[in-house]
């Protein structure tokens, strides 16, 4: 793939300076439908495909990058980087960077610019440019390309060199369509006939396949060719195996669970033998008269504060070192503060120079909700969780769904226990990394085997049911094989942080669009801390240059998988707020969402006190008695008794408390997605496009 990084490059001549380099009679070149130039070069035995894609369809250009053997940055030596090519390095080295990457510079054809710029002034923006590529990526080097021999040094360099897998991507086939057609184009849905390299691993024709901005397909058969040369020297395509595929054993397309809503086991887990024989060994402890054993792990026991909290969850070794890696590459993903100022110059001139066209060209009623988001932010932040209890309607009533915990970390909550309606529509793995052990041995046990289409080969796709779509001039057709059960739905934890050039801040259940890997789909995900244990708080806002975890309904992937998420605007434009990667598939995450009632001294005497505004009446007062109470200033200790009818208590706490200091008590309820997963395709996008003209 040629992706150019300043503005007066030319992909085209780029392609003819390479295709034109070896003097090879034999050697030729031919354009494909889909906008790609195939160049087969017989003196070095080799078969080049160059991909050109548009630097304006950020799609596009992604797409492009995670089928790519090799990436070629082309830059000016006059005009550097722009602040576009910068934004679109940036992007691929984060999401799909593949394991070999050329940089080449050539000499702008300015004569403004070769006149006034001398040899030495060349020498030294080659340096800067050198290192300011060193300085966020590794192993930079300049390579000229200018003329015929650098067009040979650069031919020669992708046939010698080693072709590095990505280590950011599952293994899974792929191919770079060549040629495309519908066989019925007059119909709504049609049989779309895909031909190409395959790449990857090798292709089973029951398995399904994914076309970006389209959707998943079944394969009706794959016909495996043949490049023959005929009597007068035509080479022709001919089929050499074709593999049909079995409707008894190809996977299906349904993405969600079929619902019984009188299956009890699809709304909660019931207790199996082993649950049983450990709950019998449980320590008792004494609670009040007719609490069962599992309100008992939420109220406090004397025991229990001399209990350890050393406990800790491992992690993945895989997943840390991969964060570690995209902690690396998002130092890369800030653009140069000089650039932004003359930016925004640039575009405060133009209001200048057209003061009466400034209301036309802002949106008030967005910078009115972004206002409002900004105000709730900075009151979270200032006073975090806080609430203020209702006096027309009683506490118990009003927090009824809320309980309280003696330790975030180690007290037990069940995981099954009251689940929506929506997690009986998704799927979910009794131990998800040993499916992925198990797709791994799968697929080295079905290399080679007699019913797969062989990786490497040119092959024939026949998709089913693809609904008939115009697409662009030069739009790439990317088609990549899924894997056992990711066509099913189910719940997505992504591991997110924030881009150092994002300073919006975004609000728990706003929607998103995210690209998880080669798919692509929007969704309104809950932030909850990237922390460890079975229980997780709930955040409210994802502020800039934070880290949090985005969970939400998608379609099942397996790590490693990188995922960019963009925030789109009405108007269509999209900005990147987050990068990082896929941390689990687990509807069992647990994240609680926290309220804080907060209450203040009214007398104290020693280490007892009593405490008012925190309730308004007594019976809100004793329903709340067993939790915990804690201080601003770190003191714990719980409600004593109910005084008055007003709502104070007398607490008792494990030291003296002072006047100024603020009683705390914490309450936490479960929160679930909201099922607001839309796949992108090119019918909604027109759709959105309508509606958005009108």
């Amino acid at each position: 793939t040629v992706i150019p990084l300043s503005s007066d490059v030319n992909t085209y001549s780029i392609i003819q300076l390479l295709t034109n380099s070896i003097n090879d009679k034999k050697s030729f070149d031919q354009a494909t439908q889909c906008g790609a130039r195939i160049y087969t070069c017989s003196k070095l035995r080799s078969k080049f495909c160059f991909l050109t894609p548009t630097v304006t369809n950020l799609e596009n250009v992604l797409d492009a990058a995670k089928i790519s053997d090799t990436i070629i940055y082309v830059l000016s030596s006059s005009h550097g980087i722009s602040i576009e090519g910068d934004y679109l390095l940036d992007l691929i080295n984060v999401h799909c960077l593949p394991g070999n990457v050329i940089y080449s510079i050539i000499e702008s054809n300015d004569e403004s610019m070769s006149t006034i710029s001398s040899s030495t002034s060349k020498n030294s923006s080659l340096k800067n440019l050198e290192k300011y590529l060193e300085k966020k990526y590794s192993n930079v080097k300049l390579i000229p390309l200018n003329n015929q021999l650098d067009g040979q040094r650069i031919l020669s360099k992708l046939t010698q060199q080693k072709l590095i897998k990505t280590t950011k991507l599952f293994s899974r086939p792929y191919l770079f369509a060549q040629e495309f057609s519908y066989l019925d184009p007059k119909s709504s849905k049609s049989t779309l006939k895909l031909s190409g390299y395959l790449r990857g691993i090798d292709l089973s024709p029951n398995d399904l396949i994914y076309i970006p901005n389209l959707g998943t397909f079944q394969l009706e058969k794959i016909e495996q060719n043949r490049f023959q040369r005929d009597s007068d020297g035509i080479i022709k395509i001919n089929v050499d195996k074709t593999y049909e595929s079995d409707p008894n054993v190809q996977q299906s397309l349904a993405f969600e669970a079929e619902q019984d809503p009188m299956n009890i086991d699809q709304e909660q887990t019931w207790p199996t033998k082993q649950d049983i024989q450990l709950s019998e060994h449980q320590i008792k402890k004494r609670v009040p008269k007719g609490t069962s054993q599992y309100q008992a792990a939420w109220i406090i026991s004397d025991d229990e504060d001399n209990q350890s909290q050393n406990q800790q969850n491992d992690f993945d070794e895989d997943h840390q070192d991969m964060m570690t890696d995209y902690a690396d590459d998002l130092q890369s993903i800030k653009l140069d503060q000089e650039e932004h100022e003359e930016e925004e110059e640039e575009e405060m001139d133009e209001l200048v120079m057209n003061p009466n066209n400034y209301d036309e060209k802002t949106d008030f009623e967005e910078d009115k909700e972004s206002l409002k988001k900004l105000k709730e932010a900075k009151l979270d932040e200032q006073f975090p969780d806080e609430v203020d209890t209702p006096m027309d309607v009683p506490a118990r009533v009003r927090f009824q769904k809320y309980r309280g915990l003696k330790s975030l970390r180690t007290t037990k909550w069940d995981s099954k226990e009251n689940l929506p309606y929506d997690y009986g529509r998704i799927y979910q793995f009794p131990n998800f990394r040993a499916m992925i052990k198990q797709i791994q041995s799968e697929q080295e046990n079905n290399q080679h085997k007699q019913d797969h289409a062989q990786v490497y080969s040119y092959v024939t796709l026949y998709a089913k049911d693809v609904p008939v779509s115009r697409f662009e001039p030069g739009h790439h057709l990317i088609v990549t094989g899924l894997l056992p059960h990711e066509q099913c739905l189910s719940v997505l934890n992504i591991v997110l942080n924030r881009t150092n050039d994002s300073e919006i801040i975004l609000k728990s259940k706003e929607r998103l669009i995210f690209h998880v890997g080669f798919r692509r789909f929007s969704s309104s995900p809950i932030y909850s801390q990237h922390s460890n244990g079975d229980k997780h708080k709930f955040e409210r806002y994802f502020r800039p240059r934070q880290t949090l975890v985005a969970t939400c309904f998608g379609p099942i992937t397996y790590p490693p998988t990188s995922v960019l998420a963009f925030k789109q605007y009405p108007d269509g434009r999209q900005e990147l707020v987050a990068t990082g990667s896929l941390l689990s598939v687990n509807p069992n995450r647990i994240i609680l969402k926290r309220i804080v009632l907060s209450g203040h001294p009214f007398k104290i005497h020693k280490r007892s006190a009593v405490i008012r505004y925190m309730f308004f009446n007594p019976e809100d007062v004793n329903w709340f008695k067993p939790i915990e109470l804690r201080t601003r200033w770190g003191r714990r200790g719980h409600i004593k008794e109910s005084l008055g009818t007003h709502g104070h208590m007398k607490c008792q706490f494990d030291g003296i408390l002072k006047s100024q200091d603020t009683v705390f008590m914490n309450l936490y309820k479960r929160i679930y997605p909201k099922w607001t997963y839309q796949p992108l395709t090119i019918q909604q996008q027109e759709n959105k496009q309508e509606e958005h003209m009108q």
